[in-house]
């Protein structure tokens, strides 16, 4: 992958592991059998499990959810400042588990102006950089915290093509995105069930489309409506919290992975972002690492000062 600039720290190095070390692990051998929903299946069960395993998220025997983070490069525009920006650069390295990421933009401006920015989130902290992990040595770039920017941007996180489903099951099993990781999400749903535990995300059918409901994580109100396509792929999904209608529009899905590592792991190749109803950004995917990479994303002293931490 050609990154839109180097990032060079090692405390945000991101780095192809070979294995995976999970948590979880221990809960992924010797597991039953995977589960295969039988055909035409519309139960939450199967319509969680089929959404997941299409995208490619299922990895391993046991077939639990092993998407832990993501890199991810597109061109096309966004929006600044009510103008439509045209990328020079657009890059994404996301953690799901923390939940945390670096989306660093660099465009151009209808009259000629540069644009950069890297807007950082890491749990409950959401801050500006000048440069990818400004701060994190003393003397290097400049973070400004923006506490405001927050909930838009786990929204964005969590109803993107990996987190949405992420969203979902967890929401289904009624716990964080954190402990649902690493499960299959048949087990996962089987266990909960027998726990007592009702799933809080909800299911319905229009035609052969899927429409998904469910809450965010960590945006307190937030309700996202994902629906599939036939090949349960999600063609959208819309977050409604506070008033406001955020649209995010699916296509073109395909392994974008570089050629040496295809993996069968699917992602979005359009994606549109409206914010009731203006364009917010509009996306083509350019290329992917989906796998296990190692992303962190360490919060600046600054910013859990400005936050009173």
């Amino acid at each position: 992958m050609s990154p839109t600039r180097s990032i060079v720290t090692s405390a945000l190095a991101v780095v192809l592991a070979m294995s995976v070390a999970l948590p979880a692990a221990a809960q992924i051998f010797g597991r039953p059998p995977a589960y295969t929903p039988e055909p035409g299946a519309r139960d939450l069960k199967a319509t969680l499990f089929n959404w997941a395993w299409h995208m490619g998220m299922l990895r391993g025997q046991a077939e639990p959810e092993l998407v832990a983070t993501l890199e991810y490069e597109a061109g096309g525009s966004v929006r600044i400042d009510g103008q439509a920006c045209a990328l020079t650069g657009y890059r994404i390295s996301a953690n799901y588990r923390i939940p945390g990421y670096r989306t660093q933009i660099d465009c151009t401006l209808p009259d000629g102006q540069s644009y950069s920015n890297v807007e950082t989130i890491s749990g409950v902290f959401s801050w500006d950089e000048d440069m990818p992990g400004a701060e994190l040595i003393p003397g290097e770039g400049a973070a400004t915290p923006r506490p405001a920017a927050l909930e838009e941007r786990l929204i964005r996180l969590w109803a993107s093509p990996h987190g949405a489903p992420k969203a979902a099951i967890a929401a289904a099993a009624d716990m964080p995105v954190s402990e649902s990781f690493a499960w299959n999400p048949a087990a996962l749903l089987d266990a909960r069930a027998e726990a007592g535990v009702e799933p809080v995300t909800t299911l319905e059918w229009q035609g052969d489309r899927a429409v998904l409901t469910f809450p965010l994580p960590g945006v307190s109100g937030a309700m996202a409506t994902a629906t599939l396509d036939e090949t349960f792929l999600p063609e959208s999904v819309v977050v409604t919290h506070e008033g406001n209608t955020t649209e995010f529009l699916y296509g073109d899905f395909d392994d974008f992975n570089n050629p040496l590592h295809r993996i069968e792991a699917l992602y979005a190749g359009t994606i549109v972002e409206r914010l009731n109803g203006e364009l917010v950004r509009d996306l083509q995917t350019v290329e992917t690492e989906v796998g296990q990479v190692y992303v962190v994303v360490p919060v600046p002293d600054s910013v859990r000062a400005a936050a009173g931490n």
